[in-house]
């Protein structure tokens, strides 16, 4: 989440002429219930490209050398807290955590 709360801050702060802008975004409802009787056709399978998340494997890859570097030249001891961010990066880059949805 922290990955995804960054990127729209930067995001937020790059379009400041669209501060005052008011999107509606368009209400389901029942038209979600009426399209449910119809089956969407299944793919065969998944491909594992589908389930990488490679702005999340950069920053966990990221966090990970940070960690070896401190463990090597650093005094403080933060590897301890690096090596575990950069697993949770990982663990949610190559797609192990949440339900897969299918790309349409």
């Amino acid at each position: 989440m922290s990955l995804h709360r960054m990127k729209a801050t930067i995001i937020g702060r790059l379009e400041t002429n669209r501060a005052n802008e008011w999107i509606v975004t368009e209400k389901l409802g029942d038209a979600l219930k009426a399209k449910a009787g119809l089956k969407a056709p299944r793919k065969p399978g998944f491909r594992f490209g589908e389930r990488l998340h490679l702005l999340e494997l950069a920053v966990g890859a990221y966090l990970l050398f940070v960690a070896w570097y401190d463990v090597f030249f650093g005094k403080n001891h933060f590897f301890l807290f690096l090596f575990i961010q950069a697993a949770a990066f990982f663990i949610v880059g190559f797609g192990y955590v949440g339900t897969f949805v299918p790309n349409s």
